[in-house]
């Protein structure tokens, strides 16, 4: 069997305007394929912002299979050029954090945290979920987080598994690999905001989350996640193909 996950990450920032990043992974024991398509919603900022490529892991091959859709281009890349540490001197692409709450703040006087919802089932691209609506206020301004969690979700607890299994045996060191995904909840939120706060954290998997900030009543910053699809199939070797039309290059 093998399993499909779609998901998109919708950002709305300053400068750059608002974009999309929509994800495409499959996964089976001992193969794993991402597509990633990043579209912004600004034409000036689309001619830097915009494009569509992916890679294939294949258990027993030396190299990961790298491919530009829009160029309809592949390489193929070592797995120490793949898993070496990345350039801290700038921010990756899909890289997200925030500060909240004045350094001059008084310490005993933590945000103020809030949370309503979790009562009615709302059915959701096919998950049963529960909406919450976390609220995170302080004299900066105010954070909002909506969440649609689900119990369990089994076929993405082994999407993950089987990514994670792949990677390391690529991994020159056999090091655990960190997860390329975002994941932003409010218990993460609130764990680093107020480590005394009386909200228990919420169970499961968020199957959709939408993250608002306020300065003022006027939103600065937006961000949501969501997953688009999520299921399983019997194992198709043409998952973890590109087509034959590709041209081959070189990449330093």
């Amino acid at each position: 069997m093998q399993v499909r996950i779609v998901g998109v990450l919708r950002m709305d920032v300053p400068v750059m305007g608002p974009f999309e990043m929509t994800f495409d992974k499959i996964t089976a024991p001992g193969f794993f394929r991402s597509d990633e398509k990043v579209d912004a919603k600004r034409t000036y900022a689309s001619w830097f912002i915009d494009s569509e490529t992916g890679e294939i892991m294949i258990e027993g091959t030396d190299h990961i299979l790298m491919y530009d859709k829009e160029d309809k281009e592949y390489w193929l890349e070592s797995p120490e050029d793949y898993f070496k540490e990345p350039d801290t001197s700038s921010e990756g692409k899909k890289s997200f954090s925030f500060s909240f709450g004045s350094d001059e703040e008084d310490e005993d006087s933590p945000p103020k945290i809030e949370r309503t919802g979790g009562d009615a089932v709302e059915v959701l691209h096919g998950f049963r979920t529960k909406k919450w609506i976390t609220t995170v206020t302080s004299s900066d301004g105010e954070l909002v987080l909506e969440e649609w969690f689900v119990d369990k979700l089994p076929l993405l607890d082994l999407s993950e598994s089987l990514e994670r299994d792949i990677k390391i045996k690529f991994n020159p060191s056999r090091e655990a690999v960190e997860m390329d995904q975002f994941e932003f909840s409010s218990n993460l939120l609130i764990a680093e905001l107020d480590s005394l706060t009386s909200l228990k954290p919420l169970e499961g998997h968020s199957v959709k989350t939408n993250f608002f900030m306020y300065e003022d009543d006027d939103l600065k910053f937006s961000v949501g996640y969501e997953i688009l699809e999520l299921y399983t199939v019997p194992f198709d070797a043409s998952s973890f193909t590109i087509p034959e039309e590709y041209s081959r290059v070189d990449k330093d």
